[in-house]
C-alpha cells in the first residue's frame, strides 16, 4: 500500500483519518496521537461499533476500507462513513471534503471517561444548518482566545516574534546544535544581569529562561527536519487539555502561552522568510503564503501583529458566516495601552471592513478579581478606579460598545456593586452602552444573576431607563420553579436581559457535566432572550458553526428554538450597527480634527468609587497572621485531601450524616497515622472540623488557606492548631489551584469527597488531570460530586453504607500501591 492523502474530524486535528491506496482500492487507519489515555478511540470505536487494533507502536487505531462509488458524472468516487453517517467525500486526485466532525465536547468527553454514554448522531455532527437559521454574531468571545493555533503560528514566523526559551524547554521542542549554541550564549549574557536578583533555584531559572528568546522564524523555518514535530507541540500549547475537561487554572496557563504570539514582540535580528513552501503543515503554510501576499497590499503591508490579528479574525469569522462580534478586551481599561489600541483599531478596521465585511467591536473588561497566575503582577489595590478613569474616556471610541467583567467566578458580584454606579453614569450619557457579566457559569453563586441585574437596577438615575445588559453564560441559577427562580425570570424580561450561551466552553472547562440540565430550552420558553457567543472559539477547538450546532443537535433545540435565537441576535447586530454609526458621528464632533490621544486623556476623570465592604469584612494577610503556623506539606506522609466543608459556596454549610460519619470514624481507624497525613480547607467546618475535633491519633492536618482573611477565620485556624499552607488566590473558592501545584502536580495523593459543589468539583478535575495521579473517592450522596465522578467513569470512585469506603478501596488497593510508591504498604 501506498501512503495516498489524510484529513482531520476535529477542529483541533487530534483525530486524523491517514488514506492508503492498493491498486484501486482505498484503506484508512484512524488514530488520535494527541491523546494518550487510549480513552478517546476506544470511545468512539464503541459508539461508530467498529474494532479496535494496533499500530506497529503499539497504539490504538481504527482500520478499515473506504469504499469506491460512480457518481452521476461517472466520476470514482470514496464515501468514507462513520456509522451511517457519511463523513467525507475522497476523490481520486487527493481532494479530500469533509461533511461531518466530532464537536469538541463530545470529544473532551470520550477522553476522560471509559464509559461514553452520547451516541453517534450527538458524537458526530454534519456540518450545515439552514441558512435562515444561520447565527451571524459572535457576542461572547475575548480577544486572545479568538484565533486558531495554526494562524497564530503563522504570525509569529511571519513577524519574527521573540520565542521564550522558557517554552522551548517546557515544550521539550527541538533545535538544531546550531540554534542551541545560540540560544545558550544569549542566555549566558542574561543571567548576568540577574547576579544581584534575590531568586534562587527554579525561580531564577525561570526568570533567565522567560527573558532569552529564539527568532521564532529562525526557530521553524532554519529547523525544518523537526518542523513538524515542534508545530503539533506548539499547537497543543495552545489550547486547553485534550484528555478531559479542564479548570480555570488550565485556562489561565493557555492564555500566557497564546500572549507569546497575541502580544508578541518582533525580535531584533531578523532572517530572510525563505524556505516557508516546505513547512510540514498545509494550515500554517497556506496562512503564512497570504501574509506574505499581504505585504504587497498597501491596507496591510505595515500592518502591527495587533492589526494583523484584527485582519485574521475578521478573516476567520468571514469563513465561519459571522458578520458582527464584540470581543472583550482588558487592554481598554489600561491608560496609554488603550489609546494606543484604539489608535491602530481606527487604522486598520476600515479596510478589513472593506474586504471581510465583519464589523468588530470591543466591550472593555474589568477582571472581577486580580490575576494571580502571572507571579510578577502586582495589581495595585485601586485598580477598579483606575479601569473605571480610562473607561469614561474609552468608551466615547465607536468601536467600544460597552464594558464586561471577566474572570473566574469565585465571588459574588454584589461586592463590585459600588462600582455599578459608574458604569450607570456612562450609560446615561450613552444608551446604547452595553454592561455585560459573566454570571452564573458555575453552580457555587447562584445568587449572581440575580445580583448582576440588581447591581445595575439600583445603580441608576432617577428616572434613567435600564441599560442594554447582557449576562454570559446564564447557566446557573436558583430552580426556576421555586419562588426564587420565578422572580429571576421576571427581571431578565422586564429588563430585557440578554443571556449568552457558550456551550462548549462550559463543557471544557469543568462547569458542565450533564447535558440534560442545559437551562437554554425552559428560558426560550419562557420568552427570555437569548443568544449564542464562542467564549474564544480557537481555546476550545469550536467555531461559531460548531457551537450553533452543539446548541442544537446536544440540547434537542426544535428549529423554533433556534428561531428565537436568531432573531434575538439580529435585533442586537441591527441596534449595534446603529450605535456604531451615531457614536462614529459624535466621535468626529468631539475631537474637532485634535489628536484622538489627547482628548481621550483629557476625558480620563479621577474615580473614587465607595468601599464594598463592612468593618467586619476587614480582611488580613494570611502570611502575617498566620507564620507561626506555616509549613511545608510533609514529604515521609502520604496526603489525603479530606473535602467535606470547604469547598462550597461561601454561604453554603455542609449538612453531616450519621452514615457518612461512620465512614469517616471508620476510615481514621484503618488509617496509620505515621504514614500519611490529612490536607484540607480553609473553613474548618463540616467533616473537617470533625475530623479535627476528632484526631484522637494524632494525624497531621494541613490547611490551605486563602490569601486575604477575615480576623473571626485567622481566630479559628489559630485555635484549631492546623498547620498551614497559604494560597496564592484571595478567595476561598479559588484555593483549589494550590491543591493542584502542590500535590497533585508533584506527588501520588487521595481525594476524599463528602460535599462541595463548583470549588470542589474544580478539585476533583485537578486531582484526575495532575501528573502526580490520585485516587478519587467519592460519597455517593453528594449530588454534585456524584455527577462529576459518574462523568469521570473509571478514575473516580463511589462509596455509600453498602459499598463502604474502606471496601471500595480495598478493591482498588493494587492500583493505589502503584500511585504510593515509597508511601506505607497500609493506607
Amino acid at each position: 500500500m501506498t501512503y495516498f492523502t489524510f484529513f482531520f474530524l476535529d477542529n483541533e486535528k487530534d483525530i486524523v483519518v491517514n488514506l492508503y491506496k492498493d491498486l484501486d482500492k482505498l484503506f484508512y487507519v484512524l488514530a488520535t496521537p494527541n491523546h494518550h489515555s487510549g480513552n478517546l478511540i476506544s470511545n468512539l470505536a464503541r459508539t461508530c461499533n467498529l474494532p479496535l487494533s494496533q499500530d506497529e507502536n503499539g497504539k490504538f487505531v481504527i482500520k478499515g476500507e473506504v469504499p469506491c462509488y460512480i457518481n452521476a458524472d461517472c466520476e470514482e468516487i470514496y464515501l468514507f462513513k462513520l456509522g451511517d453517517i457519511e463523513v467525507a467525500t475522497i476523490y481520486p486526485d487527493g481532494r479530500v471534503k469533509t461533511k461531518a466532525l466530532v464537536p469538541a465536547i463530545a470529544k473532551t468527553l470520550m477522553s476522560q471517561t471509559k464509559d461514553y454514554q452520547l451516541d453517534l448522531s450527538k458524537t458526530l455532527f454534519r456540518t450545515y444548518i439552514p441558512k435562515e437559521l444561520k447565527f451571524r454574531a459572535d457576542l461572547h468571545t475575548h480577544m486572545n482566545g479568538n484565533l486558531p493555533a495554526d494562524v497564530l503560528i503563522a504570525l509569529g514566523i511571519y513577524h519574527q516574534i521573540r520565542y521564550p526559551l522558557y517554552y522551548v524547554k517546557k515544550l521539550e521542542l527541538e533545535l538544531t546544535n546550531a540554534q542551541w549554541e545560540k540560544v545558550n550564549a544569549q542566555r549566558e549574557k542574561v543571567a548576568r544581569q540577574f547576579v544581584t536578583s534575590e531568586l534562587k533555584g527554579k525561580y531564577l531559572d525561570r526568570k533567565i529562561n522567560d527573558n532569552t528568546f529564539i527568532n521564532f522564524a529562525d526557530l521553524i523555518l532554519n529547523n525544518l527536519d523537526n518542523a513538524e514535530l515542534n508545530i503539533v507541540k506548539i499547537r497543543g500549547s495552545l489550547g486547553i487539555i485534550r484528555d478531559g475537561q479542564a479548570v480555570f487554572t488550565n485556562l489561565e496557563k493557555v492564555y500566557l502561552y497564546r500572549y507569546v504570539f497575541a502580544k508578541g514582540k518582533e525580535s531584533e535580528e531578523k532572517i530572510p522568510l525563505h524556505n516557508v513552501s516546505q513547512i510540514p503543515d498545509k494550515d500554517v503554510h497556506k496562512a503564512l503564503v497570504q501574509m506574505l501576499k499581504d505585504k504587497e497590499n498597501p491596507d496591510y503591508a505595515n500592518n502591527t501583529i495587533f492589526q494583523d490579528k484584527l485582519l485574521w479574525i475578521a478573516r476567520n469569522y468571514k469563513k465561519q458566516g459571522v458578520e458582527y462580534a464584540e470581543i472583550s478586551d482588558t487592554t481598554l481599561v489600561k491608560k496609554y495601552e488603550s489609546i494606543e489600541m484604539l489608535r491602530q483599531v481606527h487604522e486598520v478596521m476600515p479596510k478589513i471592513y472593506m474586504e471581510t465585511g465583519v464589523m468588530i467591536r470591543f466591550l472593555a473588561a474589568m477582571r472581577r478579581i486580580p490575576l494571580t497566575i502571572i507571579k510578577d503582577a502586582v495589581t495595585p489595590e485601586n485598580y477598579l478606579e483606575q479601569n473605571l478613569e480610562v473607561l469614561k474616556a474609552t468608551s466615547l471610541d465607536p468601536y467600544v460598545a460597552g464594558c464586561d467583567f471577566v474572570g473566574e467566578e469565585i465571588n459574588d458580584i454584589i461586592v463590585l456593586k459600588p462600582v455599578f454606579k459608574e458604569l450607570a453614569k456612562i450609560a446615561a450619557r450613552d444608551p446604547s452602552f452595553v454592561i455585560r457579566v459573566h454570571a452564573g457559569e458555575n453552580d457555587s453563586l447562584r445568587d449572581n444573576i440575580a445580583h448582576s441585574i440588581k447591581c445595575v437596577k439600583d445603580s441608576l438615575a432617577k428616572g434613567q431607563t435600564m441599560p442594554r445588559m447582557r449576562l454570559g453564560h446564564g447557566l446557573y441559577t436558583y430552580s426556576l420553579k421555586s419562588q426564587k427562580g420565578r422572580e429571576v425570570l421576571r427581571q431578565l424580561k422586564e429588563n430585557n436581559v440578554v443571556l449568552e450561551f457558550q456551550i462548549t466552553s462550559n463543557v471544557r472547562l469543568n462547569n458542565l457535566n450533564s447535558l440534560d440540565k442545559h437551562p437554554l430550552k425552559e428560558y426560550l420558553r419562557h420568552g427570555i432572550k437569548c443568544v449564542e457567543g464562542t467564549d474564544g472559539a480557537a481555546l476550545y477547538g469550536t467555531t461559531s458553526l460548531d457551537e450553533q450546532l452543539s446548541l442544537e443537535k446536544l440540547l434537542n433545540l426544535s428549529e423554533e428554538e433556534l428561531r428565537l435565537m436568531k432573531e434575538t441576535e439580529s435585533s442586537i447586530i441591527e441596534k449595534s450597527r446603529q450605535a456604531y454609526s451615531d457614536k462614529k458621528a459624535a466621535f468626529a464632533r468631539l475631537l474637532k480634527g485634535r489628536d484622538m490621544e489627547s482628548v481621550l486623556l483629557e476625558k480620563m476623570q479621577k474615580v473614587k468609587i465607595s468601599s464594598t465592604g463592612k468593618k467586619s469584612d476587614l480582611r488580613l494577610d494570611a502570611n502575617t497572621e498566620l507564620k507561626e503556623q506555616i509549613s511545608e506539606i510533609t514529604w515521609d506522609r502520604f496526603p489525603i485531601i479530606l473535602m467535606g466543608g470547604s469547598f462550597n459556596t461561601e454561604n453554603r454549610a455542609t449538612r453531616m450524616t450519621d452514615a457518612a460519619i461512620r465512614q469517616l470514624d471508620s476510615f481514621l481507624e484503618y488509617l496509620n497515622p505515621e504514614e500519611v497525613c490529612f490536607v484540607i480547607g480553609h473553613k474548618l467546618g463540616g467533616y473537617e472540623k470533625y475530623l479535627i475535633d476528632h484526631n484522637t491519633r494524632n494525624f497531621r492536618i494541613y490547611a490551605v488557606v486563602p490569601a486575604l482573611m477575615n480576623e473571626k477565620e485567622i481566630e479559628k485556624l489559630q485555635k484549631a492548631g492546623v498547620i498551614i499552607r497559604v494560597s496564592t488566590e484571595a478567595e476561598g473558592m479559588g484555593i483549589y489551584k494550590s491543591f493542584n501545584y502542590e500535590i497533585f502536580e508533584r506527588r501520588p495523593s487521595m481525594v476524599v469527597a463528602f460535599d462541595g459543589n463548583s470549588a470542589g468539583v474544580n478539585l476533583i478535575q485537578e486531582a484526575r488531570n495532575g501528573k502526580g495521579k490520585s485516587a478519587i473517592f467519592v460519597w455517593s450522596h453528594c449530588k454534585v460530586l456524584r455527577q462529576k465522578a459518574q462523568s469521570l467513569h473509571g478514575y473516580v470512585y463511589l462509596f455509600d453504607e453498602e459499598n463502604t469506603l474502606i471496601d471500595v478501596i480495598k478493591k482498588v488497593q493494587k492500583n493505589l500501591e502503584s500511585l504510593k510508591e515509597t508511601a506505607s504498604e497500609k493506607i
